[in-house]
């Protein structure tokens, strides 16, 4: 029997989507694993001395991942490891490389500290270098999209015949929502009734363009007025104030934040569109969980997001402020085309799941050790 070890980041990195990828991840394996695999997981712990460190700044998190993780990893001995999150790549100083599978879900950091992220850089590019020069090293990767699998090809040096793409899952739970009145989901989530029409943003960091989001909508204002509202999911943190106030955007934000998976579903049901215009997205679950909901979806077609959203979502350049806005109009205001982006949506949505993942994961992990 085969033994295999997940490997999760800390709970302190309070990465929820990391989170979120483990859980699931294991959940389906431990499900649909055969009799010739034993499955465990494992999660660090800080170490006595780095729980004594402060909080603020990053040196907790430092110590611990660079420290306290590879100390208490030396000791786990495992047929196959599977790192779920490329940032611990350096645990391969004391596990073995020849036994190692990491799931690569991005290349954010290497790219934006070389300015290939428009508006984004690193303060310490040295250490993105570092951290990802460890992927070269492992047996198989498994990338999120093919996009992923081409930058780690294109700027990390990998080869390309141990790279895996093996796209995300979706749950179930991510569905249209039909024993409720849109107005009720509204005023479940304090929002207003659906005499308005709702554009949904997500996200904080600089690569998800918040600008030309701004833009769009204050190019929707200008025709219809307070018919349209926007709101924004991920918190009113500096980067978004900062493109508040350069945007001069005079318009109510309607802020909200620490939504749990039931109220994110119910917000996916609750609003008319989602813009999501990123630079860059390793994978994007927004627009496909907005696509499960039932929500049409205008995106970027940088990156991974037209292989996420196929033929369901529409796809601009990103800094295509009248096109964005003309098509998100069309979704407001024309139902028969919002009717068909959104059977669309559901069926596109559809094709991803986390049983289809994890029997391609296995497909990765045979590879190894058949």
């Amino acid at each position: 029997m085969t033994s295999v070890t997940l490997l999760r980041d800390f709970a302190e990195d309070q990465r929820t989507s990391m989170e979120r990828y483990a859980d699931q991840l294991f959940t389906s394996l431990s499900t649909g694993a055969s009799n010739t695999m034993a499955l465990t997981q494992r999660q660090p712990q800080l170490g006595k001395i780095t729980r004594k460190l402060p909080q603020a700044g990053n040196l907790r998190m430092r110590v611990a991942r660079y420290v306290d993780y590879p100390w208490q990893a030396r000791s786990i001995d495992s047929d196959l490891y599977h790192i779920i999150d490329h940032g611990y790549a350096h645990l391969m100083q004391v596990i073995d490389p020849g036994r190692t599978v990491i799931t690569v879900h991005d290349v954010i950091p290497l790219l934006a500290g070389r300015g290939l992220v428009p508006g984004m850089r690193m303060r310490r590019q040295w250490l993105a270098e570092y951290s990802f020069s460890w992927l070269k090293r492992a047996a198989r990767l498994i990338a999120v999209s093919e996009s992923t699998r081409s930058d780690l090809i294109q700027h990390c040096g990998c080869d390309p015949d141990k790279i895996d793409v093996v796209y995300h899952g979706l749950g179930g739970e991510f569905a249209p929502l039909a024993g409720e009145s849109a107005d009720e989901l509204r005023q479940s989530l304090g929002l207003p009734d659906t005499g308005k029409k709702l554009v949904l943003v997500t996200g904080s960091a600089h690569y998800k363009n918040h600008p030309t989001s701004l833009q769009v909508l204050r190019r929707l204002h200008e025709q219809h007025g307070d018919g349209i509202a926007l709101v924004h999911l991920g918190g009113a943190r500096p980067v978004w104030n900062s493109a508040l106030a350069e945007a001069g955007y005079p318009h109510r934000v309607i802020e909200l934040a620490g939504l749990n998976q039931q109220q994110l579903v119910r917000l996916y049901n609750a609003v008319d569109c989602l813009l999501f215009p990123s630079w860059y997205e390793g994978f994007g679950w927004p627009p496909l969980e907005a696509m499960a909901c039932g929500t049409p979806v205008v995106t970027s077609g940088r990156a991974s997001l037209p292989e996420i959203v196929g033929a369901a979502g529409t796809t601009f350049d990103p800094g295509d402020v009248e096109g964005m806005a003309a098509c998100v109009e069309k979704l407001l205001f024309d139902p028969v085309y919002r009717q068909q982006q959104t059977s669309a949506g559901i069926e596109q949505a559809a094709s991803f799941s986390w049983e289809r993942n994890s029997r391609e994961v296995v497909c990765t992990y045979d590879k190894l050790h058949p």
